[in-house]
C-alpha cells in the first residue's frame, strides 16, 4: 500500500487473469444482480447478488462483464436529504466490454427505448490507431443508442490498404458504462477535433445543455474514439466536461459543456471526437465529484463512493496517453463487487488522470 501524491491511499494489485482459448480468441460473459430490500426503521438494507459465469469460443478477442443492481423502495429517509420524502437513484446497471475487432456491440439497455441513460465509466487500451478514411475505423470506446438497444462499442482501429480494403491493426481497447436507473438523459452532444488543414489548434468548446433550475444535473463522458498517434499524451491529452456558471469569451452562456485540448495535426485521415451526456436526476439526489492521477509505471486504486446506500459513478474526464496494447493501461470505475460492500473503486494507471462523478 502506498500514498499517493494527493494524500490518497493507493493499492497496487496485479492484473487480473485471463482465460484464452486455443486459438487465441475469447469471450467472458458475468453477471450479477445487486438488489436492495426494502428499508426498514433501525435495520440495515439486506444486499444480495447473482453471478453467472459463461465462456464460449469467439473469431474475436473479445471480453464483457455486465452487472447489475436495482434498490427496492425505502420506506424511511435519512434526515437532511433536501428534506423531501423523494426517492432519490434507485438503482444502476454496470458492464465492461474489451475487443479488438467487434462492431456489433454489448446491449446494455433498453429495448425499442433507450431506457436507463448510460455513461462511460471507463477506457483503457490503445486508442492511437486507425483511420478516419472509410472503410477505415477509428479506436472507440462509446455508449450509444442503436435503434434498438443502448450499447457499449468497445474496438481497435482499422486501416486501408491500396486496395481500398479494411485492414484491422488489432489493438486492444476496453471500455465501461454505468447505468443510471432513475436518471432521465436530457442531451448529448460531440466534440470533433479539426480536419485537414486544422494544423495543431483543439477546436472550441461544445455545449451539451444548460444549467438546472434545482442543481439536479451531471454531464458524463458518453464516447471517446481516436486514429493514429491521436492519443500519444502531448500535450496533456484532456478531455472532460465542465459545469459554467458564470460565461466568458470561451464559454458564452452557462451550461455544460465538452473541454480538449487535442489536436491531430495536417492529416484527413487522423480524428478525434468525444461524446458527452447530460442526465437530470430525482430531488434528493446527492452528487460527489473528483479526480486522481497515477504515476508513470505505477497502478493507483481509490475508493470513490463508500456511503451506504443506492449510488452509482461514471466518467467525467480522461488526460494522458492511450498507446498501450493493454486491457488494464487505462482508466476504469468499478462497481461493487460482494455484499454487503457497497464501495466503488477507481484504478488509474501509468500516468494517466481521471475525473468522475457519483450520484447517490
Amino acid at each position: 500500500m502506498s500514498i499517493n501524491s494527493s494524500g490518497t491511499t493507493a493499492r497496487f494489485i496485479n492484473n487480473p487473469h485471463e482465460d484464452v482459448s486455443s486459438t487465441g480468441s475469447r469471450r467472458i460473459t458475468t453477471s450479477r444482480i445487486h438488489q436492495r430490500e426494502p428499508m426498514k426503521s433501525g435495520h440495515t438494507p439486506f444486499t444480495s447478488i447473482l453471478r453467472r459465469l459463461a465462456c464460449v469460443a469467439s473469431p474475436l478477442l473479445v471480453c464483457t462483464l455486465p452487472l447489475a443492481c436495482v434498490a427496492g423502495e425505502e420506506t424511511d429517509l435519512e434526515e437532511g436529504m433536501l428534506g423531501e420524502a423523494t426517492q432519490a437513484l434507485s438503482g444502476w446497471y454496470w458492464y465492461w466490454s474489451g475487443t479488438t475487432r467487434d462492431l456489433t456491440g454489448l446491449p446494455v439497455s433498453g429495448l425499442s427505448t433507450p431506457d436507463d441513460p448510460c455513461a462511460l465509466s471507463g477506457v483503457a487500451g490503445n486508442l492511437s490507431e486507425g483511420t478516419a478514411t472509410s472503410p477505415g475505423l477509428l479506436s472507440t470506446a462509446r455508449v450509444g443508442f442503436n435503434g434498438l438497444f443502448t450499447s457499449l462499442y468497445a474496438h481497435g482501429g482499422a486501416t486501408v490498404n491500396g486496395s481500398g480494403a479494411r485492414v484491422w491493426v488489432d489493438n486492444p481497447v476496453k471500455g465501461a458504462v454505468t447505468c443510471f436507473h432513475g436518471g432521465t438523459l436530457v442531451a448529448t452532444a460531440t466534440w470533433t477535433s479539426t480536419t485537414g488543414s486544422g494544423g495543431g489548434a483543439p477546436n472550441p468548446p461544445v455545449k451539451i445543455a444548460g444549467l438546472h433550475a434545482s442543481n439536479l444535473r451531471q454531464c458524463f463522458l458518453s464516447g471517446v474514439t481516436g486514429s493514429k498517434t491521436t492519443w500519444d499524451g502531448f500535450p496533456g491529452n484532456f478531455v472532460r466536461v465542465q459545469k459554467v456558471t458564470a460565461p466568458n469569451a470561451s464559454f458564452p452562456t452557462a451550461g455544460w459543456y465538452i473541454v480538449s485540448d487535442m489536436f491531430h495535426g495536417w492529416s484527413a485521415d487522423t480524428l478525434i471526437e468525444i461524446e458527452a451526456e447530460c442526465i437530470d436526476f430525482p430531488p434528493g439526489t446527492v452528487f460527489t465529484s473528483g479526480e486522481e492521477i497515477s504515476f508513470a509505471g505505477f497502478t493507483t486504486i481509490v475508493d470513490i463512493a463508500t456511503e451506504p446506500g443506492t449510488k452509482a459513478c461514471a466518467l467525467t474526464g480522461l488526460e494522458g496517453a492511450f498507446t498501450q496494447n493493454s486491457w488494464t493501461d487505462g482508466a476504469v470505475i468499478e462497481a461493487p463487487w460482494n455484499p454487503p460492500d457497497v464501495t466503488w473503486t477507481l484504478t488509474v494507471t501509468n500516468g494517466k488522470k481521471a475525473r468522475w462523478a457519483c450520484v447517490e
